[in-house]
């Protein structure tokens, strides 16, 4: 034994975030044998007395419920990890933007994200640079496109767009330079229209680049991607093209359809610009919009029933990316990727997904071959290379 030994103090907070991640009876013998170390071996890396090996480093990873390989070495996040910003609710009563879901929904993420990693192991395309204006941004949407908001973002922004009922509220992420909106699903076409302008916002105002927790942080960013929905839907030359004083109840159906947004949003972008609203306009506004344009008013609607059903439909449907599922599918059925993970964006059970069983060897070759891809792994070799330490 070397008296003179002096462990390197990362690698020894290495061993510390590993023996962390152990789960509940997990033994230091069970984690060498499920790593396919001996236990000397792990016993002297826990205790830095010797460097880890990449495959070591990365089947311990895969041991430990897929941990973060970055954050092991490092204690820091992948710097290609996960971001996100949600819609925040308003509570009256605190006087204050909350997001009371957000435990539960950060699960839901981590799972999108996992989607992203099993369809894209070498980081999925970057999005292209999004303009800062809501004008900007509708430029490129083009007309009408509140009919088929979701589709004209993936094509024309090259945003994805997932839609989940298992959400609380709707979040904008960014996975490497890929954005992404999460929205919930819900039959109320206006909020789910309201909420994708508003996370569209957040993306193109930056606001994951300076992402903080401090209250006054969120309520500006809030306030900023609550204006920028505004805009975009409600432009405020279509605002002030109107004599509001004045105007056939039938002209406001049918701008509440033509726009996608509720009565309620209609009503608040009238108050943001200080404008005078008829009697018969506001009593309309408060009613619920998809029942004030399925019956109209007096008999007189710009769209049927069925119309307003599918909307309503079309909201509330759970909704994946094709460009996230095609290359996901196409893993899973070479038996790299994890059926589990498709069959949860599918909503389906896993036992209506094709794929090959595979047996404990394999998977821990896929994973050792999705390090040898990963966009970090330049990073984890240098610092790796630079803890060699021995006894």
């Amino acid at each position: 034994m070397n008296s003179d030994f002096r462990p390197d103090p990362e690698l020894v907070a290495v061993g510390e975030r590993i023996r962390g991640r152990m789960p509940p009876g997990m033994t230091q013998a069970g984690l060498a044998a499920e790593a396919g170390m001996t236990s000397d071996a792990l016993s002297r890396a826990l205790n830095a007395r010797r460097g880890f090996t990449t495959g070591e480093l990365t089947r311990i990873a895969k041991v430990l419920d897929d941990a973060d390989l970055h954050w092991l070495l490092t204690g820091r996040s992948s710097p290609h990890a996960v971001s996100f910003a949600a819609r925040h609710e308003w509570d009256s009563v605190q006087q204050v933007h909350s997001n009371p879901g957000s435990a539960e929904d950060e699960a839901i993420i981590e799972r999108i994200h996992a989607a992203y990693v099993a369809a894209y192991p070498n980081g999925a395309p970057a999005s292209s640079v999004l303009p800062t204006t809501p004008d900007g941004v509708r430029a490129l949407l083009g007309d009408g496109f509140a009919s088929q908001f979701a589709e004209r973002v993936e094509d024309a922004l090259e945003i994805d767009v997932v839609r989940l009922a298992e959400l609380s509220t709707s979040y904008s992420i960014t996975i490497g330079d890929r954005h992404v909106i999460a929205l919930r699903s819900e039959r109320s076409w206006g909020r789910s229209n309201w909420s994708l302008a508003h996370e569209i916002g957040h993306l193109a105002l930056s606001h994951h680049e300076s992402a903080g927790t401090a209250l006054q942080t969120t309520r500006s960013h809030e306030m900023e991607a609550n204006a920028f929905a505004a805009e975009l839907l409600l432009p405020s030359p279509l605002i002030d093209a109107h004599d509001w004083r004045t105007v056939e109840l039938k002209t406001v159906l049918q701008l509440l359809w033509q726009t996608g947004v509720s009565g309620e949003a209609l009503a608040n972008r009238l108050s943001a610009r200080a404008r005078r609203v008829s009697e018969p306009v506001a009593r309309a506004l408060k009613q619920s919009t998809p029942a004030l344009l399925r019956e109209g008013i007096e008999g007189i609607s710009p769209v049927g029933t069925v119309e307003v059903v599918r909307r309503q439909q079309a909201a509330g449907l759970r909704r994946v990316p094709a460009s996230l599922e095609a290359p996901l599918a196409d893993h899973v059925a070479a038996g790299v990727a994890d059926p589990g993970i498709l069959a949860w964006l599918r909503g389906v059970p896993v036992d209506q997904i094709d794929f090959p069983e595979l047996s404990e060897e394999k998977i821990v070759s896929i994973a050792v071959d999705e390090f040898e891809k990963h966009p970090d792994r330049e990073f984890w070799d240098a610092w790796l290379a630079g803890k060699s330490t021995a006894s």
